[in-house]
């Protein structure tokens, strides 16, 4: 029974094997590998190469207002992680990059055609271009321009419903279209004609494009994160096909960047300004009224100074009613500031007045919080709109800090009032006190008491205004552009060494992956070893490939009898002594598979190597389906088996003789309709038993097992059952059907000839040796001397050959 049962994959690991199918599959090898670098030379050839520019700006403010004013505590100008988060979102953010872009002259951009790809000419164009749009439709379209000479150029423009306008105009001159009106000046015609000489046709072409659509282009590959966060630093990256342009506009966002947050910063300062001046011109219109007043009334009364007896009382109303003042005015403040918090105004104006009040701390805090807040919103509307969730979150904690605040006011609110209430009482008990003083001199000091508030109140305001002044001149952004972006710089893709190595490396994977693949289907049988490792049936040899074309006779041995492959034969015919070694003549039967696999061939040089050593051989072409022994020895098929067995030949009239002494052959005759009915005829019998008379050995050349069963039946009678397998061409399969022949047909002594063997794997020690069942053992070796001269053993260059193609 076999020791191993068939699998269609190879379960064990062959190191042998596996480099047998490596060589067979080098130039495969060779041609992903080929076809690899090819994709890598046409993806570097024809990918348009990605530019990467980058700018770097260290955040930073030094109020040098507060050195003058010695200020401390509210805002030192410091960067957190939160402002350097809000600038990163400024900087990328539609209002930055679009002032950037006015900058730049991107509006038109010019574009040359080569073979392939196209070429941005950023500020490299050898025309320029100047437009009036008349209909929108043409931003974002190409409009082609062929240079017919130097004063005329042909134009093909949209016309705004899918259709194309194609018409000739002069250069230098106001075109007028429907879509647009054009000027186009020739600044390099020699370039011009030079590129459109290359490229015969449509060498140039522009798009007009709005900052809008600019910057919806530009979104995905504008980077801006921060570089060092100890350093404050900032990193703009913008990436693109033309190095120059990318690095013009990462410098201009920098540059923008700096300008909008000077201008952002002083507009603050500016609006703080304009409430002062505002409230400076009331109190000097309350403060003129007040000194006119006071005036008239000593000029009237003549009266320079009160009494010193109601000084004490003078000076306490004064102080009560300045109080009441501060309170009324505070209130009023409040009020005001309730009102602005309803309407969303600009608070800046209050940090003045707030700042001194009795709850300075508290509430200016607040305020500059929730002014925080508001600037924020801003910020995030100019990125999203009013439904977003960013939108929404932000404008809820506004309303929280506005319910504080006006929490804040009430209560302070309803302190104001009662601290009011109490100075109305004490004002008017001193003014009780005061009636005893003639009216003049109450009414003098009243008018001189309002006067000395209003002249306080101007000069604050004046003390003020001149803090904010110079906080103004005081502000200085510290942004630092540490490094501009530089254009000459090499692409950041395709990276060439990347690209070569990952389609070499995918081209070694997939014919490595080849091979894997063979291995595993490989279902050939490539050494005797192979068959003996599935079935118990005796090993008889292995046959040598012939290198070169077979002759038609199929006979070898007695061309070249000390060559190889007769000594193989040779070596097989003594091997059959340990299948049967009795006396009297022999039956042998020589079947296969399916054709193709050597049968005829084997049959035909084993009858020649038996003749050769004296014994008399005749061969019976069975394989009446499809003949071939009248092929091998060039003869007719008009009388043979077919006829025998029919009775109308006798075997004396089919037996021909070949060339070769003691060798004679039956062919098949006529191809019949019944050639297995023929076969197990008994006129089969008596003409075995009528040759053996005649012959030492009888060879029966019977038809491939796998296909028909006709010649089962004398390879049960045979003597000297053999079974050919061919290397590299059966299947490992085939060895089930004998497996088959020995359990099933009940075949005895059925022995394996493997045909077509590689002789490069005998010589070299690749273990395609072979052993017999019986104890006797052959092998091929140069140093042996049974070879002709095509035989000699190669030479250096040859073994190299040998080793990487295995031919």
């Amino acid at each position: 029974m076999p020791r191993k049962q068939v699998s269609p994959i190879n379960e064990d690991f062959d190191f042998k094997l596996f480099v047998t199918i490596a060589r067979k599959n080098i130039w495969w090898f060779v041609l992903f590998m080929a076809i690899s670098f090819t994709v890598a030379f046409l993806i570097l050839r024809y990918t348009a190469p990605l530019y990467e520019a980058s700018s770097i700006i260290k955040l930073g403010i030094e109020d040098k207002a507060k050195n003058v004013l010695d200020q401390v505590g509210k805002d030192d100008g410091g960067y957190d992680a939160g402002r350097i988060a809000g600038d990163i979102e400024l900087i990328r953010s539609r209002i930055i990059v679009e002032r950037a872009l006015n900058t730049l002259p991107v509006r038109i951009s010019y574009y040359s055609q080569g073979t392939v790809l196209e070429n941005e000419l950023y500020k490299q164009s050898p025309f320029e271009v100047e437009i009036v749009v008349k209909d929108s439709a043409i931003y974002g379209d190409r409009v082609m321009i062929d240079f017919e000479n130097q004063n005329t150029v042909k134009l093909t423009y949209p016309l705004g419903k899918g259709d194309n306008v194609v018409q000739n105009f002069p250069v230098n001159k106001w075109i007028v279209t429907p879509m647009a009106n054009f000027k186009i000046t020739i600044t390099n015609y020699k370039e011009i004609t030079k590129h459109q000489q290359e490229l015969q046709k449509d060498a140039y072409f522009f798009i007009i494009q709005t900052n809008r659509m600019i910057y919806n282009q530009l979104a995905n590959d504008l980077f801006v994160a921060p570089l060092n966060l100890e350093a404050k630093t900032i990193q703009i990256k913008v990436r693109g096909k033309n190095s120059h342009k990318i690095a013009d506009i990462a410098n201009a966002v920098a540059r923008e960047f700096i300008k909008y947050d000077v201008e952002k910063n002083s507009e603050v300062t500016r609006k703080i300004l304009e409430f002062i001046d505002l409230t400076i011109k009331s109190i000097d219109t309350d403060l003129s009224k007040s000194e006119t007043s006071l005036e008239s009334f000593k000029r009237n009364n003549k009266i320079i100074s009160p009494d010193i007896a109601v000084a004490d009382v003078s000076v306490r109303i004064k102080e009560i009613s300045k109080e009441l003042d501060a309170v009324n005015f505070e209130l009023d403040l409040y009020k005001r500031i309730r009102n602005d918090l309803n309407e969303e105004n600009d608070l800046t104006k209050f940090i003045l007045s707030v700042t001194g009040s009795s709850d300075e701390n508290g509430l200016l805090s607040m305020l500059d919080k929730l002014k925080s807040m508001l600037d924020e919103r801003d910020i995030v509307l100019t990125q999203t709109t009013t439904n977003s969730e960013m939108y929404r979150i932000i404008t809820s904690k506004i309303n929280s800090q506005k319910d504080i605040i006006l929490k804040t006011l009430s209560n302070e609110e309803a302190n104001l009032i009662a601290k009011q209430k109490v100075l109305i009482a004490q004002s008017k008990d001193f003014e009780g006190k005061f009636g005893r003083i003639p009216a003049q001199q109450a009414e003098f000091g009243r008018l001189q008491r309002f006067f000395n508030i209003n002249e306080k109140f101007y000069s604050l305001l004046l003390e003020k205004k001149a803090e904010f002044s110079i906080t103004k001149a005081g502000y200085v952004p510290l942004h630092i552009v540490l490094q501009d972006a530089l254009f000459n710089v090499p692409p950041v893709s395709p990276n060439k060494s990347l690209i070569i190595s990952a389609c070499l490396m995918i081209g070694f994977l997939v014919s490595f992956g080849l091979i894997i693949v063979r291995y595993l289907l490989y279902n050939e049988i490539n050494a005797l070893e192979e068959v003996g490792l599935y079935t118990d049936a005796a090993l008889l040899g292995i046959i040598p490939k012939y290198k070169r074309e077979i002759p038609v006779s199929q006979l070898l041995v007695d061309k070249n009898p000390k060559s190889v492959i007769s000594e193989a034969f040779r070596s097989i015919r003594t091997n059959l002594q340990f299948i049967s070694n009795e006396d009297g003549a022999k039956v042998m039967a020589v079947t296969s598979t399916i054709s193709g696999e050597g049968k005829t061939f084997n049959a035909i040089n084993l009858a020649g190597v038996i003749a050769f050593s004296g014994k008399k051989v005749v061969i019976l072409d069975l394989d009446m389906r499809k003949p071939k022994i009248h092929i091998g020895f060039n003869v007719e098929n008009n009388h043979g088996m077919s006829t025998l067995l029919i009775g109308k030949d006798l075997p004396d009239d089919c037996i021909k003789h070949s060339t070769l002494p003691n060798l004679d052959f039956i062919t098949a005759g006529p191809i019949p309709p019944n050639p297995a009915e023929l076969i197990i005829n008994p006129r089969m019998d008596e003409l075995i038993v009528y040759l053996k008379k005649k012959y030492d050995i009888i060879i029966c050349d019977t038809p491939p097992v796998g296909i028909v069963s006709d010649g089962i039946p004398i390879i049960q009678r045979a003597d000297y059952p053999l079974y050919i397998l061919r290397a590299n061409y059966s299947r490992k399969m085939f060895i089930t059907q004998i497996n088959k022949l020995m359990t099933d047909n009940k075949v005895t002594g059925l022995s394996v000839i493997l045909n077509g063997v590689e002789l490069s794997r005998i010589k070299y020690g690749y273990g395609y040796g072979y052993s017999y069942g019986y104890g006797y053992g052959y092998g091929y070796s140069y140093g042996y001397g049974y070879y002709e001269d095509d035989d000699q053993p190669p030479n250096f260059f040859q073994r190299i050959k040998l080793m990487v193609t295995g031919k």
